[in-house]
């Protein structure tokens, strides 16, 4: 049980509609109705009557009854750690998040320009303590705009009410599967090679998922989504099977991972999307607009 599929679940519970729930939340309604299966499948409940448009069951609302409790205990813990912070006079605490998945390599590239630009200006910052956190996009961008996280680096020029969001770098997206599949001999991979492939892409990468949908249908075929366990042993296991999955490319990922086959696409097959820096211009922490500043100023030069 995760807390992305508690919110889903809690916003399609408040809406009455998986369709308004992905509008509201900025994903795709099949990144919602994933998050509602899967809990459902979890629990062993049916959280929602399908014949009178996703009512909630007795059961269901229970459930909802439950799951409301528990996001309001995670939105609290935030303002609870600020709170605290500045009564013992601690250092001023500017909280910084990251896409979780598919940037993780964000953590174990250290020289990854965007992470150096913030330790630098915490190093440089006497009064400055930066926390650090592995959100979703959408999470990150909520966050952001109640003011739970100051500064957050999302993969996608998104669009959120009272949110600043600034394109920093572009990230290259490869299509990933493991050495010695026969998609391997194709690279650069073309649109069309992905006809009946098994796909998949990080649960929020809704952004790029519908573009690849898109223009996979302009070229007359629908792609095959998978549902594949967000974990090493669960995505190595569905690319031995002849899967494969996209994610944000850096050259530090080869290491890591050196059992994998990083693909590029063709030129003209490309759809490399923005890290952006996301913050509300209208904060109360004054780091904020200084750490925004350094970050823009360091990618510029």
């Amino acid at each position: 049980m995760e807390l992305h599929q508690m919110r889903y679940v809690a916003y399609v519970g408040r809406l009455g509609s998986v369709g308004r729930a992905a509008e509201e939340l900025y994903v795709t309604r099949q990144a919602v109705s994933r998050a509602v299966l899967s809990l459902e499948k979890e629990l062993g409940i049916e959280i929602f009557d399908r014949s009178r448009r996703m009512q909630p069951t007795e059961a269901g609302n229970e459930v909802l009854r439950h799951i409301d409790v528990v996001l309001r205990e995670v939105d609290t813990i935030g303002l609870f750690a600020r709170q605290y912070a500045d009564k013992c006079g601690q250092a001023t605490v500017v909280n910084v998040a990251f896409k979780s998945f598919p940037l993780d390599y964000l953590y174990f590239s250290e020289h990854h320009r965007i992470v150096e630009l913030v330790k630098q200006f915490e190093k440089r910052t006497r009064e400055c303590e930066i926390a650090t956190f592995k959100m979703s996009d959408t999470s990150i961008l909520n966050a952001v705009a109640d003011g739970v996280i100051d500064v957050g680096f999302v993969q996608g020029a998104y669009e959120k009410p009272q949110v600043k969001v600034v394109p920093v770098d572009t990230m290259e997206t490869r299509a990933i599967t493991l050495k010695g599949q026969p998609l391997c001999a194709k690279e650069p991979l073309s649109l069309d090679d992905f006809r009946g492939v098994p796909l998949r892409s990080p649960f929020d990468f809704d952004l790029y998922t519908r573009r690849f949908i898109d223009r996979c249908c302009a070229r007359g075929f629908e792609p095959i989504y998978r549902e594949v366990p967000l974990n090493d042993e669960g995505i190595n296991e569905f690319c031995r099977a002849g899967g494969v999955h996209f994610q944000p490319y850096a050259p530090a990922m080869r290491e890591r991972y050196a059992e994998s086959a990083f693909m590029a696409l063709r030129p003209e097959d490309r759809d490399d999307l923005p890290l952006c820096m996301v913050y509300r211009e209208d904060a109360t922490n004054g780091l904020v607009p200084l750490l925004v500043e350094f970050v823009r100023n360091g990618v510029g030069r």
